[in-house]
């Protein structure tokens, strides 16, 4: 066997051929012979990178740890067991106290709904509805079918409530999978580690007030909240506003009643999530109270553009659908108020196309659910439908509030 010679370079800048063969780094020296050059890993050098992110991760799970041991939102069994004061709505905030309101022992009768009953106190429903009424109104703005369906489910697994008040919002007629965006459903599923992305500025904020003693939380908000609608209904009554609404009437007008080609299977969020929700509150033996919002009948040309091109035959037939679904189930009404044009056709009455700003409709609404005014029954739908559909399509743009202050 003959064997490779093996020769060490005589160039002092490269390694011998023993050297490359056998793996191995060597210099020359200052005489020529050669030294194995010290060795530097890269783990020495990357060492405070690792610490520095073992000491941040360290951190981080000590904070989730105080976090879910604490349990600022109430959701686990060892619970801070936070208080509320009742008369304050937290409106949007609320999505998070869910829990923390279902597990209110006192608490007789919830508002589940959107923006258009958020003005509502507690103080306004129990007010209206009299007797023994303790109240919390749960209604929070851009509602949808899953975070609405969420909100219901823990009510029917946490609350003892005589009465459930549910307002049937236009957003029924969108895709069941669609939720609110921001909306913490990681709060209110079966998944523990879910729970981790509750962790942040507001967690930690509310977290600090608990451990400070702070158990009872207040929205401190409404007058904030009565300033906002007010500006809101001052910036809408104005000529140039109708003025514009009335050139979107005009021009929408020979299509705003298009048929939606829908059908009552068409509605799996009424189908699958609301009703199947009513029939558990029933079931428990609560008196559930269904509210159709008034959305005035310039909306139906307003939103056109960004809600559904055939915007005014999904809504009401998703109201037909709704009524003569729940029509034989007991301790179960619904209410309504847009078929009448004084109401719906004024838009003195509203702070934009679809919300309510006059109070003595608001407080009447209310009041409806004690006197049995404007019930709307699967015998006379068709009827308020019919109506509902003339008015729109021969609507002509009317605002008292304009009208008074122009003969001043």
């Amino acid at each position: 066997m003959i064997g490779r010679m093996l020769v060490a370079s005589t160039n002092p800048d490269l390694p011998s051929a023993a050297g490359r063969w056998m793996g191995a780094e060597h210099v020359h020296g200052r005489r020529g012979t050669l030294r194995k050059k010290p060795s530097s890993p890269r783990w020495r050098a990357a060492l405070p990178m690792i610490v520095t992110f073992c000491l941040v991760w360290l951190g981080y799970l000590s904070i989730v740890t105080i976090v879910i041991a604490t349990d600022p939102y109430d959701i686990y069994r060892w619970g801070a067991r936070l208080k509320l004061t009742r008369n304050d709505v937290p409106r949007d905030v609320v999505v998070r106290w869910v829990d923390v309101v279902s597990k209110q022992s006192g608490i007789n009768t919830f508002l589940v709904g959107g923006s258009t009953t958020a003005m509502y106190s507690p103080d306004d429903i129990s007010a209206a509805l009299g007797g023994s009424v303790v109240a919390y109104n749960l209604s929070y703005g851009g509602p949808r079918p899953m975070d609405r369906d969420i909100v219901l489910d823990q009510l029917a697994i946490n609350a003892q409530a005589k009465r459930i008040i549910i307002t049937f919002d236009w957003m029924y007629i969108l895709d069941s999978e669609k939720m609110r965006q921001g909306f913490p459903e990681y709060l209110y599923d079966e998944q523990i580690s879910d729970d981790i992305r509750m962790v942040d500025l507001k967690s930690l904020r509310r977290t600090w007030k608990v451990l400070l003693g702070e158990t009872s939380y207040e929205a401190q908000d409404d007058e904030r909240y009565a300033k906002f609608t007010e500006r809101q209904y001052r910036s809408f009554q104005m000529p140039a506003q109708m003025a514009e609404l009335q050139g979107l009437i005009e021009e929408y007008r020979s299509v705003v009643d298009a048929p939606s080609g829908r059908t009552c299977a068409s509605y799996n969020a009424v189908n699958e999530q609301l009703v199947p929700r009513i029939r558990k509150f029933v079931e428990k033996g609560a008196q559930v109270d269904v509210i159709m919002p008034i959305l005035s009948y310039a909306n139906y040309y307003f939103r056109m553009s960004d809600i559904s091109a055939t915007l005014l035959d999904e809504v009401l037939l998703s109201r037909r659908c709704f009524v003569k679904s729940i029509d034989t189930l007991p301790n179960v009404r619904v209410f309504a108020w847009d078929d009448d044009p004084r109401i719906a056709g004024d838009l003195g009455n509203f702070r934009d196309p679809g919300h309510i700003y006059n109070p003595g409709l608001l407080r009447r609404t209310l009041t409806s659910l004690s006197t049995g005014e404007n019930r709307l029954t699967a015998a006379d739908v068709e009827a308020y439908e019919r109506r509902i559909r003339t008015e729109v399509k021969n609507y002509r743009l009317r605002n008292s509030y304009l009208e008074r202050t122009a003969r001043k």
